[in-house]
C-alpha cells in the first residue's frame, strides 16, 4: 500500500485524453502549403539600396532579430505602418504577395524596387520528453515534425515515441492529433509539417516515473520493515 501509494503520486503526463483521436492527415496541410501573415507578426523590411524605407534590413552589416526591436508589427487592423508610404493590410497574404504588392506601391516613386520581408517570430513550442523542450524559431516555411524533434534535441531516454501529439489551433478550436514514429512504413504520412504556434508533446513512458520513485520508495520500504522487525522481537 505504501508503494502504490507513492507511485499514485507521480506526476502526470500532460494532453492525455482517453478518446482516439483523428488520424495524422487531418493536421497536413499539402506540398503547396504557404505562411499567411497574421496580426502581431513582427516583419522585417529591406529595400535594397534604401536605407530610409528598410526596418531590420537583411542588406545591413548585422543580423535581423526580434530581440533588438528593429521590425514592423502587422497591427490589430491587418496593416504594416510602412515607412514614408503609410499603412497597407497585409493579413492573410502570403509573403511572396505582400511582397508583390508593397513593390507595386514602391514602384510610384522607386525604378524597380527590390523588397524583401521576413517573419521574425515564426515559432512552435517543443514540450515532453526532449533534449531542449521549449519555443523554437523558424527560419523557412515548411518545418517537419523530424525537423523540429531534431532541432530539440532529439528524444529523451523516456520518451514515448509511439504517442507523439500535435497540437493546432485555429479558428474553430483546437485540433489534436497523436504520431507513431516507430514504423517506418508510415513515415511520410506521419512526418507532418509543424506550423507556426503548433505545440508537440512527447510524453513519457510509464517507467519514467518508477524509476525516479523507486530509490525512495525501497528505501522507505526498507525502514518500515526493520522497524516491523524489530518491534516483533523486542515485544
Amino acid at each position: 500500500m505504501l508503494v502504490l501509494g507513492l507511485l499514485s503520486s507521480c506526476t502526470q503526463n500532460l494532453f492525455t485524453t482517453k478518446k482516439a483521436l483523428p488520424a495524422p492527415s487531418t493536421l497536413d496541410v499539402g506540398p503547396a502549403y504557404q505562411y499567411h501573415l497574421r496580426r502581431d507578426d513582427k516583419v522585417s523590411l529591406s529595400v535594397w539600396d534604401h536605407e530610409e524605407l528598410s526596418v531590420g534590413s537583411i542588406y545591413g552589416h548585422y543580423s535581423v532579430n526580434e530581440i533588438e526591436g528593429k521590425w514592423l508589427l502587422v497591427d490589430a487592423t491587418g496593416g504594416l505602418n510602412v515607412p514614408k508610404v503609410g499603412s497597407y493590410h497585409v493579413e492573410g497574404l502570403t509573403v511572396p504577395e505582400a511582397e508583390e504588392m508593397l513593390e507595386k506601391v514602391l514602384s510610384k516613386w522607386i525604378v524597380n524596387p527590390q523588397l524583401t520581408l521576413k517573419v521574425l517570430n515564426m515559432e512552435a513550442t517543443v514540450l515532453g520528453e526532449v533534449g531542449i523542450p521549449g519555443k523554437q524559431r523558424f527560419e523557412k516555411e515548411r518545418n517537419t515534425l523530424v525537423e523540429v524533434l531534431g532541432k530539440a534535441g532529439d528524444f529523451g531516454a523516456y520518451a514515448d515515441k509511439r504517442h507523439v501529439k500535435v497540437l493546432r489551433q485555429d479558428a474553430t478550436g483546437t485540433k489534436t492529433t497523436e504520431v507513431d514514429l516507430t514504423q517506418l512504413s508510415n513515415f511520410e504520412r506521419n512526418n507532418l509539417v509543424i506550423l507556426p504556434g503548433d505545440v508537440v508533446y512527447v510524453p513519457a513512458k510509464n517507467g519514467k516515473q518508477f524509476d525516479r520513485k523507486a530509490p525512495s520508495v525501497l528505501g522507505i520500504a526498507s525502514i518500515v520493515s526493520t522497524i516491523l522487525i524489530l518491534t516483533r522481537f523486542f515485544l
